[in-house]
């Protein structure tokens, strides 16, 4: 059996034998609440606070560091502290912009070249306003299901009101931050033992749109869209497999994990020229969750042609990495001390 971690770039399978954590069936985190309080909204069914949850105080802090890098007010903070971030900030903002999608007004806006740009560039970095985790534990002996301990935390009383009405499991900019592939520290990572085995859970952070006019220019991965979709299509193994081939052809770019977590940055894969739109891949699964019927639709999701996508994705993924680790040396260990001196 095998537990499926969705992100909007890729989409990993990792053996749940391996912990006790697993997502929910369509990712969806059923608590939320915000940093500033420690009272449980209505919503809530857990029966944890942020006094009694150890994985708390890390996100609060986490998503307190976070703010201040992506707020125009505050973002200097993290900027202005090294030369190398100072041209990392300039080059990003001068590379591209916000503009309607070529997809059409169903995809929104969409992130555009302003100038050639060449493979193993890093073009935007994405926003976070939300931080959470999932979290399944074994059953008690009150009980034969699997406990779903997941939660989210908001950066804001209205962070807070925006995902209560839009929930993190249909949220188009949720996005794994941290995950096994990723190789680096979660912000959980400290509460976990991995020489007994214990895994660290998917980290995985939300965006409110509502917000997009404070945030600082660096920060615009979000807007990148999938250069196909399942949408308005009978879900099944041809149209998954002609899903991967479109997206996998208009794919120039995908999210990496770049410094400290929880931040993500997104990096070309390929040349862009002037003037095209930028293109991820967010996976069949994201999908999934958008067709009408995705229960009926589960059924084509593990075949053999879909599994050789997943290990393909995977593996690009591990290139972009590696390019970033190569090219980008300096700013991201930059990074990770300004947030270091937050």
């Amino acid at each position: 059996m095998r537990s499926i971690i969705i992100t909007l770039g890729t989409l990993l399978c990792i053996p749940n034998g391996a912990s006790s954590f697993a997502p929910s069936k369509h990712g969806c985190f059923r608590t939320s609440t915000s940093i500033n309080s420690s009272e449980k909204s209505e919503a809530d069914t857990t029966t944890v606070t942020i006094q009694s949850n150890p994985f708390l105080p890390l996100l609060s802090e986490g998503l307190r560091r976070t703010s201040i890098a992506t707020n125009k007010a505050t973002s200097d903070q993290v900027f202005a502290s090294s030369p190398s971030l100072q041209r990392l900030r300039q080059q990003v903002k001068q590379l591209t912009k916000v503009a309607p999608s070529s997809l059409g007004e169903h995809a929104g806006d969409g992130l555009f070249a302003t100038k050639n740009i060449k493979a193993g560039t890093i073009v935007g970095l994405y926003p976070a306003h939300a931080l959470g985790y999932e979290l399944v534990a074994p059953p008690t002996d009150d009980s034969d299901e699997m406990q779903d301990l997941s939660m989210f935390i908001a950066g804001s009383n209205e962070d807070e009101l925006y995902f209560q009405a839009n929930p993190h499991g249909n949220s188009p900019y949720l996005h794994a931050t941290d995950q096994p592939l990723f190789q680096r520290q979660s912000l959980l990572s400290s509460l976990f033992d991995e020489s007994k085995d214990e895994m660290t859970p998917p980290l995985y952070l939300d965006v409110n749109p509502n917000r997009n006019n404070e945030l600082d220019g660096i920060w615009t991965s979000h807007y990148i869209n999938d250069g196909a979709s399942l949408l308005n299509t009978k879900v099944d193994g041809d149209s998954i497999e002609q899903y991967y081939v479109q997206s996998t052809k208009a794919k120039n770019c995908c999210h990496i994990p770049f410094g400290p977590s929880p931040i993500l940055a997104t990096i070309t894969t390929k040349k862009v020229k002037k003037g095209e739109e930028l293109f991820t891949s967010y996976g069949v699964v994201y999908w999934l969750g958008s067709v009408e019927d995705p229960d009926e639709a589960d059924v084509a999701v593990m075949t053999e042609k879909l599994q050789e996508q997943i290990v393909e994705s995977a593996r690009d993924l591990q290139k972009a990495m590696e390019s970033a680790s190569t090219g980008y040396t300096n700013e991201s260990s930059d990074l990770d001390q300004a947030f270091n001196n937050l």
